[in-house]
């Protein structure tokens, strides 16, 4: 066990060592820099002033020498300022980072919650006229556009019904969990047809195996195989699904995070990346590679907890 940790740690970093480089390389190449942002809003400073500016803050450099400088500040845990909001990097990112997990964690839960079921339940009935017309329903999910179906819930809950607000955070517990609701519902139906489909897959497989047909021989409910036996094999698939999820759902956080004004991760970066704030952008890529591999590494875990055959030091 303590091998297998240390490997994935090791693992970890050399990802994020190479995700820093990709990232810091295709942040470099972009067009423009934050001196030229000066120099927009300050037309009479001259060329001479920028360019001391450029190198006071080492952008004269090749990007492979501010690439090292940048990582050996990380690696000291100086992680820099943020241009944007004129805080440190990680104060600025700890509040959001926290707001997009609850985002993510939520409709990953709920999307779970509903797939888990309505999988197991389709499985039954392969082939069949319930198996059609979910299938067609899934696909109807997974083809709507994220940012379509945020609209199609604010036009009707907020400006027709006017349940719940349009955007924004609020205040007190009851007006964020208001607030998150139609957030929440974007993300989870965003991902529900997948989820359903890949638990129908993994069912359907498992009710093929010799220990289902002899558990129905024992006399074992319909329900008790069900649960007991196909859902314990069908999950190992469906666990990679889901964590493998967990990177989409930061992608499609930014659109709904966007479209309901959350000031969440996904928004962050987008407006780094739009305001030449290439410290914080770095950082918050950084953040979200990190919360991706620890979703896979859960994953992991969960196959050990799921199936005593698999050990973790035989993944080496």
């Amino acid at each position: 066990m303590t091998r297998y940790l240390l490997g994935r740690l090791l693992q970890t970093l050399l990802v994020l060592l190479a995700m820093s480089a990709i990232v810091f390389g295709l942040i470099g190449l972009m067009p423009g820099d934050p001196i030229d942002l000066m120099i927009q809003g300050d037309p009479d400073m001259m060329p001479a002033d920028a360019a001391r500016l450029r190198a006071l803050y080492g952008l004269d450099q090749p990007i492979w020498s501010r690439y090292l400088s940048w990582l050996g500040e990380a690696l000291s845990g100086r992680l820099g300022y943020s241009r944007l909001f004129t805080q440190p990097v990680l104060a600025v990112l700890a509040p959001r980072l926290v707001d997009t997990l609850m985002l993510m964690g939520l409709a990953l839960a709920i999307s779970a919650a509903i797939a888990i079921p309505a999988g197991l339940w389709v499985a039954r009935r392969a082939q069949g006229w319930i198996d059609y017309v979910v299938n067609l329903l899934c696909f109807a999910g997974v083809s709507l556009p994220s940012f379509w179906l945020a609209l199609l819930l604010i036009t009707l809950f907020a400006v027709v019904l006017g349940w719940l607000p349009a955007g924004g955070v609020g205040e007190g517990a009851w007006q964020q969990a208001r607030h998150l609701v139609m957030p929440v519902l974007v993300l989870s139906l965003s991902q529900l047809g997948h989820h359903i489909r890949f638990v129908r897959a993994a069912a359907i497989d498992a009710l093929r195996a010799d220990h289902v047909r002899t558990a129905r021989a024992k006399g074992l409910s319909e329900g008790q195989v069900m649960w007991r036996h196909v859902l314990r094999n069908a999950m190992a698939p469906v666990l990679t699904v889901l964590a493998l999820s967990f990177g989409a759902l930061f992608s499609g956080a930014v659109i709904t995070e966007t479209m309901f004004a959350r000031p969440g991760m996904g928004k962050t970066i987008y407006d780094a990346i739009l305001g030449n704030d290439f410290n914080l952008a770095l950082i918050g890529l950084m953040l979200a590679t990190f919360a991706t591999l620890m979703g896979n590494f859960l994953a992991d875990l969960g196959y050990a907890a799921l199936d005593p055959r698999v050990r973790l030091r035989e993944a080496q």
